[in-house]
């Protein structure tokens, strides 16, 4: 429960109390009047208590003080209820301990409620003379509502803090998956791009001293690549200033196609088969375009003179769609501290599909199968 949202309700109930009461003091002249009156400023600032309690102990204190004194030298009859206070008074009272031991600091609530007793023991002692009046009933029954209210905030500022606990947690968490992402999208989309460019830029300095024009043929997809790698950076940047998540693909074919492109530049005999619906939601295009990107790199990087990369993205009975990314080359021995397939595992599990990779009789495979209506 919001304290703010329980102020205006709680003034509605206050001020019920003071027309009851008013009801039941007419007739009792201006002193009686004057007692109604005095019991007005402990009520307002039950309520303000909700938003500031700079005064609130202050004024009810003095008003409860003030008052038992006139009801005291002027004899005036007040009705009550298990307290020595007033209806209003004791219901106000109750509210602001609630509040006070909600919201205060420890040590500021338990000032607070002690000055909170202290003035009732004094109106008890003055208006109702409980030392010597025997006036049990009322002394338990205070003591009661006083702990109930005690307990009623120490049980909403349990709960703040848990609600407070379980806010920071999420917020890190939420961080978390940011920075999950990010490092994501930073390995899947921008390292494909900048493995292009150490390939090509490999394999010019390999031909550079024996034929220096096939060296410079090379040079246009590096320029490419760098540039293409740019320009996915400052989409990422734009995306994080903005925190609006951009499809990465409108055209999920074209860029597949693409990327293939790519990969054959480079030198590497890719075949494609591509069976797509009329329709992929962009988050499944996404992740569908970076675990092809994701797997070409990690055949530029880690597979040893392949000669056919095998690329087919195709529709399953079951209503999912395949991804299957395979060469025929004799793959390195993978770097245990690498984040390619532990990123690639994620993006599929995010949309509830199926992800395996690993080697087969010839060669390496990636194959996920990721549903169209997205996660089950």
């Amino acid at each position: 429960m919001d304290s703010h949202r329980g102020q205006w309700p709680i003034a509605a109930v206050l001020a019920l109390l003071m027309l009851g009461q008013l009801l039941l003091m007419s007739g009792g002249g201006s002193r009686q009047a004057l007692v109604w009156l005095m019991t007005v400023p402990v009520c307002i600032v039950a309520v303000t208590s909700f938003k500031s309690r700079a005064f609130t102990i202050p004024v009810a204190v003095v008003s409860i003080f003030l008052s038992s004194f006139v009801i005291r030298v002027f004899q005036v009859y007040v009705p009550t209820i298990l307290s020595p206070l007033t209806v209003a008074e004791t219901a106000a009272c109750l509210v602001i301990t609630a509040v006070v031991v909600r919201e205060e600091p420890r040590r500021a609530a338990t000032w607070s409620v002690g000055a909170l007793m202290a003035v009732s023991f004094f109106a008890a002692i003055v208006r109702d003379n409980w030392l010597s009046g025997g006036n049990y009933n009322e002394m338990l029954g205070s003591l009661v509502l006083g702990f109930a209210a005690v307990g009623t905030g120490l049980y909403f500022r349990a709960r703040d803090t848990e609600s407070g606990r379980l806010i920071a947690a999420a917020v890190v968490d939420a961080q978390k998956e940011e920075r999950i992402a990010l490092a994501r999208e930073l390995h899947d989309v921008v390292a494909h791009h900048v493995t292009g460019m150490l390939v090509q830029a490999q394999a010019a300095l390999e031909v550079s001293d024996d034929d220096p024009r096939a060296a410079h043929r090379l040079l246009p997809g590096i320029v490419r690549s760098g540039t293409e790698a740019l320009g996915a950076m400052r989409r990422l940047v734009g995306t994080l200033r903005q925190g609006v998540n951009e499809a990465a693909t409108t055209d999920l074919a074209a860029d597949v196609i693409s990327a293939v492109e790519r990969t054959r530049e480079l030198g590497f005999d890719t075949r494609l088969r591509i069976d797509l619906p009329d329709e992929v939601a962009p988050e499944l295009g996404r992740s569908v375009l970076r675990l092809v990107q994701e797997s070409l790199t990690n055949v530029h990087k880690h597979a040893v003179s392949p000669t056919l990369i095998d690329v087919e993205i195709s529709r399953t009975p079951a209503g999912a769609l395949r991804v299957v990314v395979a060469d025929d080359g004799q793959p390195h021995e993978l770097n245990q501290g690498g984040y390619g397939l532990v990123g690639m595992r994620e993006r599929v599990d995010l949309l509830g599909g199926l992800f395996s990779a690993g080697p087969r009789e010839t060669g390496w495979q990636v194959l996920a199968e990721l549903p169209l209506e997205g996660k089950k």
